[in-house]
């Protein structure tokens, strides 16, 4: 299909007429590019053409506009009198217009409107007369893939009364004796576009307008997506055929990043292509997650989904009428999400149980498949059993670890951090060790709490809580370190404030509002993201991150997994926990890929307290050094890192520790236990 199909007429007036569905409508059917220079523009007018911009997108059209400010007698008088500068008097004009706008047209239009400048569609310039009289020129020019091109000039604006209410006529130009006029419109727009046009300036949509208008967008958008088939990258083809060829079922055992996700829904839509049904149940750590696997079920081609969490009653009913019409063959595809939690109640296990063939079951984050109140699960006649997971042992849990293996087998696929690094699916990083010591208060505290547990091993009778209990608050001094804070808030006070973006800070339990609080008195723009922000802002707040709205963001352990930050360049870990579970998956989040974003960085608050006795000083170092080692060996200043931290462990003799990677000391940990 392309433009030369469209039965076009030399003028179209509003006599005999209807502009919107007579020329736009069909036009923007066949073009795959609009470029309009207007007077005035509203986004009420894209409702009139909707039809035709439904089959635009699907065709990943993309319209550029350039509009007239709408500037009132106050703002031209501010102009002159040079009181404001041009571009906020601007700003403020448009955004008057918007908020305006939410009162006086339909609400689905002005969403419309945000999602096409929210997806990257549409992109708005605006153009102001350098005498400050009105713009006010009318033309424009629709693309197709082949080449072709049909423009226009003539009195309506990009309005519902330019297109329905007026009375309005526009001249349109395709013939082959239109050449000239054409490639003029062409060169004309071009010129505007790039600010090259004599007597007229043409700024950028104002951020802080975008902004307002993206605010507008509600959860969907009510223009269908173009139809993409996802195809397999390499190394998920990979995948994909060794989970068939062990017979659906197996551990995907993939880095943090690197689309694990994507890659056990492509496996999950061969099984159907192959068994011609499925009933797909895919299993996630939190209720947050469930919405962002329902998204890419949906983007997968799967539309009937029941998600499973909650109150029982908003589930329950539907769970079991699904399980029954599959039962029967009256559906031939359907997905139920749930969480952990919900997994291992009785009223899910009953309805999964009864499931009948083609079954098919994802455990996402599956080393959490391992607790004890998933062990009498009754999933045991499900079909395809498949694990993701970038680190599925279980941390001082072989119990867990094996039970996981023999409910889903082995790992079949593994896609490494180095792997996923090297072959362009994760960002390149940079890895800055900061070394740390401790206050002499917080040395005594660590000496007392030690002694302690020495008392409770060579107790018999010690209470295995006391000892984790103890355990935990040595480990959160570590953790709250003092003079991690203290360094972090100099780093930020020596910086160009405007220049700080896309920045993480992992700190410990009970820190977000002091470090959140002091990083916001500096005049950054920070927000906590932590279990006390309700879900339904957690959307809006990383939105507001991946604009730059917010640049920093404070966490603890919301953003560990499952949650997509790929936008995030920097972070600062003030505190991690030994279990490499936590660390790896934190740096897979920072490394996704993003545009524009080529190169990582992370900044890792270590504590190495010199003015501790040589024994504390080792055991400290034993707990700290294993994330140095598995952050240092990928990033590309491996030798710098290395450098920064093998002065300080040379006075111990300690350098070895520099290599020690975390399961290498779990395990040697794990053989002392069997010594003793």
């Amino acid at each position: 299909m392309s433009l030369q199909n469209v039965d076009l007429k030399y003028k179209y007036r509003s006599d005999k007429d209807r502009i919107h569905a007579d020329f736009y409508d069909k036009c923007l059917q066949e073009a795959s590019q609009y470029d309009r220079a207007v007077g005035y523009f509203t986004s009420n007018s894209l409702s009139l053409i909707a039809k035709g911009l439904e089959a635009f997108f699907e065709k990943d059209g993309t319209i550029r506009m350039i509009v007239n400010p709408h500037l009132t007698f106050e703002d031209v008088e501010a102009i002159e009198l040079g009181y404001k500068a041009k571009y906020d008097v601007i700003s403020r004009a448009l955004l008057r217009q918007i908020e305006m706008s939410e009162e006086s047209i339909r609400e689905d239009a002005l969403n419309t409107l945000a999602w096409l400048i929210y997806q990257n569609k549409l992109e708005i310039k605006v153009a102001f007369t350098n005498n400050n009289s009105l713009y006010h020129e009318k033309f424009g020019v629709f693309y197709d893939k082949q080449g072709n091109r049909v423009a226009f000039s003539g009195s309506a604006n990009e309005t519902v009364g330019g297109m329905q209410n007026n009375f309005e006529k526009i001249d349109v130009f395709w013939r082959e004796n239109d050449m000239e006029r054409i490639e003029d419109m062409v060169v004309d727009f071009e010129n505007l576009w790039s600010d090259k046009t004599n007597g007229l300036t043409i700024v950028e949509i104002p951020d802080i307008l975008k902004e307002t208008i993206i605010g507008y967008k509600k959860g969907g958008t009510p223009i269908k997506p173009p139809k993409q088939i996802i195809k397999p990258r390499p190394y998920q083809q990979e995948a994909i055929d060794a989970v068939v060829n062990n017979n659906w079922s197996g551990i995907l055992e993939m880095a943090t990043g690197t689309g694990k996700t994507i890659t056990s829904l492509l496996i999950s839509n061969e099984f159907f292509q192959q068994r011609g049904r499925i009933f797909l149940i895919i299993i996630v750590p939190f209720t947050h997650l469930v919405g962002q696997w329902e998204k890419n079920c949906q983007d997968m081609t799967y539309k009937n989904i029941t998600n499973c969490f909650g109150a029982k009653k908003s589930w329950v009913n539907k769970l079991q009428t699904d399980v029954r019409d599959f039962n029967l063959g009256l559906i031939e595809k359907h997905v139920a999400i749930t969480t952990y939690k919900t997994a291992s109640s009785p009223e899910f296990n009953q309805l999964i149980s009864k499931l009948r063939g083609k079954s098919f079951l994802i455990a996402d984050e599956c080393h959490y498949f391992g607790v004890k109140s998933l062990r009498d699960n009754m999933f045991g006649n499900i079909e395809a059993k498949l694990g993701l997971s970038a680190t599925p042992d279980r941390w001082w849990d072989e119990e867990g670890t094996r039970y996981i293996e023999d409910f889903f087998g082995s790992t079949v696929y593994e896609y490494d951090m180095k792997m996923a690094i090297d072959n362009g699916a994760l960002t390149e990083y940079i890895y800055t060790p900061y070394v740390m010591d401790m206050t002499d208060e917080e040395i005594g505290d660590y000496e007392k709490l030690t002694k302690r547990l020495i008392h409770l091993y060579s107790d018999e009778k010690a209470n295995k809580e006391e000892i984790s209990e103890v355990n935990r608050k040595r480990s959160l001094l570590i953790s709250k370190a003092e003079r991690k804070k203290e360094l972090l808030f100099s780093i930020f006070a020596g910086k160009q404030k405007e220049e700080v973006s896309h920045t993480l800070v992992y700190c410990a339990p009970g820190e977000v509002n002091t470090i959140t609080g002091e990083l916001s008195s500096m005049g950054y723009r920070v927000h906590r993201f932590d279990s006390k922000v309700p879900l339904d802002e957690r959307e809006k707040i990383l939105e507001a991150f991946d604009l730059g709205s917010i640049q920093i963001l404070v966490a603890i352990k919301c953003l560990d997994e499952g949650v997509d930050v790929p936008s995030t360049k920097v972070a600062y870990f003030l505190a991690s926990t030994s279990n490499p579970r936590e660390f790896v998956q934190r740096r897979g989040r920072i490394l996704r890929k993003y545009p524009n974003k080529n190169l990582a960085q992370i900044y890792d608050f270590i504590v190495l307290p010199s003015n501790a006795s040589d024994q504390m000083y080792k055991s400290i170092a034993s707990k700290e050094l294993p994330r140095f080692a598995e952050f240092s060996r990928y990033a590309i200043n491996n030798f710098n890192a290395r450098d920064v931290v093998g002065k300080e462990l040379k006075r111990y003799s300690l350098e070895y520790l520099m290599d020690k990677l975390p399961w290498e000391v779990y395990n040697e940990f794990k053989k002392m236990e069997v010594l003793e």
